[in-house]
C-alpha cells in the first residue's frame, strides 16, 4: 500500500488549486500596425490580431516589439462582436479582464508618419 508523503500530497493540493500552474501563451504572432484602421487593408495585410478569448479575473500579460527606432505603438483590446475599446496600453503589462469575451488587439502608432511597421506580439497568462 502506498501512503503519499506530506511533501507529494502539499503539491498535489497547489497544482489542484492552480498554483503552479505555468504562463500559457494565449495569442502570438505579427501583424502591421493600425496606421490603416482596417484589420485588412486594400493591399491584403493583416492589421488586427486574430481573435482570442480571455476569462474574467484571468491575469495576461501583454508584450509587443516593432523595428522602427522611433516607433512607439500602443495596443488596444477591443471586443470582437462590439469592436468596442476593452483595454488600452502603451507598454507592455499586465491586463485583468473585468468579464470573459472574444477579443482581439490592434497596434496604433503614436508618433505621426511612423505607422506601417510590424508588429511582434505575445499575450500569456500570468505567472
Amino acid at each position: 500500500m502506498y501512503i503519499p508523503s506530506a511533501q507529494s500530497v502539499l503539491t498535489a493540493g497547489l497544482a489542484l488549486t492552480g498554483t503552479l500552474r505555468e504562463p500559457r501563451t494565449v495569442a502570438e504572432g505579427s501583424v502591421m500596425d493600425y496606421a490603416v484602421e482596417k484589420c485588412k487593408d486594400t493591399e491584403g495585410n493583416t492589421r488586427c490580431t486574430k481573435p482570442f478569448l480571455v476569462t474574467k479575473s484571468t491575469c495576461y500579460q501583454l508584450e509587443w516589439s516593432t523595428e522602427g527606432t522611433l516607433t512607439h505603438t500602443t495596443a488596444e483590446v477591443r471586443d470582437v462582436k462590439s469592436g468596442e475599446l476593452v483595454f488600452y496600453r502603451d507598454t507592455n503589462g499586465d491586463w485583468t479582464p473585468e468579464k470573459g469575451e472574444l477579443v482581439y488587439l490592434d497596434f496604433k502608432p503614436k508618433i505621426p508618419a511612423t505607422g506601417n511597421q510590424t508588429v511582434d506580439y505575445v499575450v500569456r497568462t500570468c505567472e
